[in-house]
């Protein structure tokens, strides 16, 4: 459990360390125009029915396919949509695009949806180190030491209590399949290092609030 602790205390003096004033970046004009529902519609149809041809056999197909009557005015009203919109290419570069989109996106791609991601049970912090976290902070709230250098002090002096909680964390919540001994505690580092670090931080934030409006009384 050592481990982890001084984990978190060295990942906490290298964030402090890397803090430096941002700098405003003005964001940067995107020069894009995708295609209507209804031509993404018949676009799509198309793709999947000739998902399977090579090269050659879609082309011609395709030669075919955009010669309909119905497929002749999608195509009208798509260049004139785009135009409207601020487009300058011409209508050979709509349909271009057109063919690119169902030919290396749609063709291949897969619209079966992902399974959902099962989520892991929240386990919340004990009682005892919510009680030292807020002990901590009232005992320095007042002095000019910032949130992440608290924390360390926090790290440094507390290490009996983050070992009972790193511990309990452990045996109530095992992230791993088959886990044990340090492979547990190695799997472990990431989550434990960010829940503690989370929650010292929203501990701060929740007593910094709670004086302030103390103060506008």
């Amino acid at each position: 459990m050592k481990i982890i602790i001084a984990l978190i205390i060295s990942q906490s003096i290298g964030l402090e360390q890397m803090q430096q004033p941002l700098v405003a970046v003005a964001p940067q004009p995107v020069f894009r125009f995708n295609l209507s529902e209804e031509m993404v519609d018949a676009l799509l149809q198309f793709s999947k029915t000739h998902q399977n041809d090579d090269c050659e056999t879609y082309k011609e197909a395709w030669a075919v396919w955009k010669r309909g009557a119905a497929i002749i005015e999608l195509f009208e009203n798509e260049t004139g949509r785009l135009k409207m919109l601020g487009y300058r290419g011409s209508a050979e570069s709509v349909e271009d695009k057109i063919f690119k989109s169902g030919r290396y996106y749609f063709r291949n791609k897969s619209f079966i949806k992902a399974p959902p991601i099962k989520r892991c049970k929240y386990i919340p912090m004990s009682k005892e180190l919510i009680s030292a976290m807020d002990n901590h902070i009232m005992m320095n709230v007042n002095t000019y030491f910032s949130p992440a250098s608290l924390f360390i002090n926090f790290c440094q002096t507390h290490i009996d209590v983050l070992n009972h909680e790193i511990t309990r964390l452990v045996n109530l919540a095992p992230m791993v399949e088959g886990g044990g001994g340090e492979g547990i505690e190695g799997s472990y580092e990431p989550s434990i290092v960010s829940k503690i670090k989370k929650t010292y931080k929203n501990r701060v934030f929740k007593m910094n609030s709670q004086n302030n409006s103390i103060n506008l009384l």
